[in-house]
């Protein structure tokens, strides 16, 4: 048997998200109350926040969540990782709160004149660029990992209800106007918010109605989720132009709260428990029934080949993901990944040293077994391996641009 293990030799692979079979199942989230925010900085790190100050927080890729006691009871809108460490949560009332330690512990902080509501957080942890919004036009923009926040002040009297920052020079936030239509402010230099009104059209007929969620790769290419007032429902508008105040939408038969894409997969979910998959980025959807009554979906997060939604009355969907070793598509090799077969340590060389990235090891029924995040600046990541057992597994190393994946054997 060891004759035959070592003649498989490692091989890392350029390739997109690997969902082959998976399926969403309930987890315990040890709350009843509603659930507003998700976000995980790896695969084993996250948190999730709701109302009257709900705080929960895992360490082990959601099998466990572990409530925070906090002096809070305002609802908690949003949460967004800044960095490996630093994780902000925002809510009603201006409540900021942040933690230096992946969600484990609080503080609570202000902005000078911020008391209304804020409703949504995102970070492009590379840069620390990151922005909040709320109630009120409430654009709050930072630029040193939240050490220090300004409010950018406009025109309009909106309400943006989504973040989402794309990368180090952009920034998109989501919304309505005082008239009904969706709103979009935006930066592409990190300098400057535009804003934009624009109708989901449906077979060429303009509706009014609100967007709630957006998901940008660069600055021309996205999507924006939300609901029509007339007809009801819910509708996903293809990025149609900046200045062009007309998209033609995809509708769906609910409301769309948020959405999610990792390369060509790409999940949105809304009232009622609404729940859609695409495989083909965002072309096609199907809908899916995750059997979980009429909850409402408030938020999801998708990383690694895993993902999470969380809604109303505690909710949390986790994507069980089945990939096993004969699944991953092979193609030329693009790192060094030494010795194979392993069994006490692994070297893995990387062509990318300046963002973070997660490591994880997946046992051949597809089950994490272990997962790591590096620093930037690591050229080389050590990864000990003896506590795992003998076995092939599937590998998946990622940062925010790339994706690698192979597989390994370990005697």
């Amino acid at each position: 048997m060891k004759t035959c293990l070592m003649l498989l030799v490692l091989m890392i692979f350029i390739g997109s998200p690997i969902f082959p079979q998976h399926y969403w199942q309930l987890s315990e989230s040890g709350t009843i109350k509603n659930l507003n925010s998700v976000d995980f900085i790896s695969i084993e790190t996250g948190v999730a926040v709701g109302d009257a100050g709900a705080i929960i927080s895992t360490a082990n890729g959601g099998v466990n969540w572990i409530p925070v006691a906090l002096g809070v009871s305002s609802d908690l809108r949003g949460v967004a990782f800044a960095s490996d460490e630093r994780v902000f949560a925002v809510g009603e009332l201006g409540t900021i709160l942040l933690s230096l330690d992946q969600g484990q512990s609080w503080q609570q902080i202000s902005i000078p004149n911020v008391e209304y509501d804020l409703l949504d957080i995102s970070f492009d942890v590379a840069s620390g660029r990151g922005v909040i919004t709320g109630q009120t036009n409430a654009i709050i923009v930072t630029s040193d990992f939240g050490e220090t926040w300004t409010v950018v002040n406009d025109g309009y009297m909106s309400t943006f209800f989504g973040a989402s920052m794309v990368n180090a020079n952009m920034g998109i936030v989501v919304g309505w106007n005082s008239v009904f239509q969706p709103l979009i402010g935006y930066t592409l230099d990190w300098q400057t918010w535009d804003y934009q009104n624009f109708y989901p059209t449906w077979g060429g007929v303009f509706y009014e109605g609100v967007a709630r969620a957006a998901k940008f790769t660069d600055e021309n290419h996205g999507f924006i989720v939300g609901d029509y007032f007339v007809p009801g429902g819910g509708f996903l508008a293809p990025f149609g132009g900046w200045g062009n105040n007309a998209w033609e939408a995809l509708s769906f038969p609910q409301p769309l709260t948020c959405i999610d894409f990792n390369g060509s997969f790409g999940v949105v979910a809304g009232d009622n428990a609404f729940l859609a998959e695409s495989q083909d980025g965002g072309q096609t959807w199907e809908t899916l029934n995750p059997n979980i009554g009429n909850n409402r979906l408030e938020d999801l997060k998708l990383i690694g080949n895993t993902g999470f939604i969380v809604g109303d009355g505690g909710t949390i969907l986790k994507m069980i993901s089945t990939v096993s070793v004969d699944q991953v598509e092979k193609s030329k090799p693009a790192i060094l990944c030494y010795p194979n077969p392993a069994k006490a340590q692994v070297y893995i060389n990387l062509p990318f040293d300046d963002q973070p990235y997660t490591i994880s090891f997946f046992d051949n029924a597809g089950l994490l077994r272990f997962s790591k995040t590096m620093p930037a600046g690591n050229v080389q990541a050590i990864i000990p391996v003896g506590h795992l057992l003998r076995g092939i597994y599937t590998i998946i190393i990622e940062n925010k641009q790339d994706r690698f994946s192979g597989m390994i054997v370990l005697i």
